[in-house]
């Protein structure tokens, strides 16, 4: 195939693609990469296209006021997709939706699969980027749940207590998968895993897949989270 087929076919998906989208040379594999960037940087000079920033291109929206702009989030995600990261967001913003907490925050927070030095979007925009071992194989509110179990005791407009509680709920109520958390909580630190095994408890949950978990504990650790009180269950794993 010439360059000049792949530019038609580049131009002509983009112009079938929705306005507000964000592109990357992934989107038209499995085209040679070094064609796909010089049909794009041709869009971008027809002005159908911005470049956002190296493999990333936006086609904005036209409006009185000029052209739309990506929002950081979506750039964010564009680049982590280009670098061939997993990623999903968390922190506040995924804390909010599960219902742990009515507050909001300008940070939007991802967590990544290993860990890398920045991330420039080009956009304006706070990014912070949580490097984890488990992301991929979890729905994007399993990976919350995890990061606010490791944030149990800083989420704002939550106690610890009510946390547990909605977590545990979102699990009775078979919105999260407690066999994934468990196997992603292998991963996590020992209060984490200790925390997971308590929401396990009060749940019933399946002995051998809880025994799994408490084989990874150090019987004599303790951690000092104030929730015994609450949950009998706690004790058992070490909280207190």
């Amino acid at each position: 195939m010439n360059t000049l087929s792949i530019s038609e076919r580049v131009t002509r998906k983009i112009e079938r693609g929705e306005f507000g989208r964000l592109w990357t040379y992934s989107d038209f594999s499995p085209l040679a990469e070094t064609a796909v960037a010089a049909a794009l940087s041709r869009l971008v000079k027809r002005g159908l296209l911005l470049r956002i920033r190296n493999g990333v291109y936006y086609k904005p929206r036209k409006s009185r006021f000029g052209p739309s702009t990506p929002d950081a989030a979506s750039v964010a995600t564009a680049v982590l997709k280009r670098r061939g990261i997993a990623a999903v967001t968390t922190g506040m913003p995924a804390y909010n939706a599960l219902g742990l907490t009515s507050q909001v925050s300008p940070v939007l927070t991802f967590a990544i699969g290993r860990k890398i030095a920045t991330l420039r979007t080009g956009v304006l925009g706070r990014i912070r980027l949580r490097p984890v071992t488990a992301v991929r194989g979890l729905k994007p509110a399993e990976r919350a749940v995890l990061d606010a179990l490791r944030d149990l005791n800083s989420i704002p407009d939550a106690s610890p207590k009510e946390s547990v509680r909605r977590i545990a709920e979102l699990f009775r109520n078979h919105k999260l998968s407690f066999e994934r958390v468990v196997t992603a909580s292998l991963h996590e630190p020992p209060r984490v895993r200790a925390l997971v095994g308590t929401i396990g408890t009060i749940l019933g949950e399946d002995q051998a897949l809880l025994q799994k978990l408490r084989s990874t504990l150090n019987k004599t650790t303790t951690f000092k989270l104030g929730l015994s009180a609450y949950f009998p269950e706690a004790r058992a794993w070490g909280i207190r």
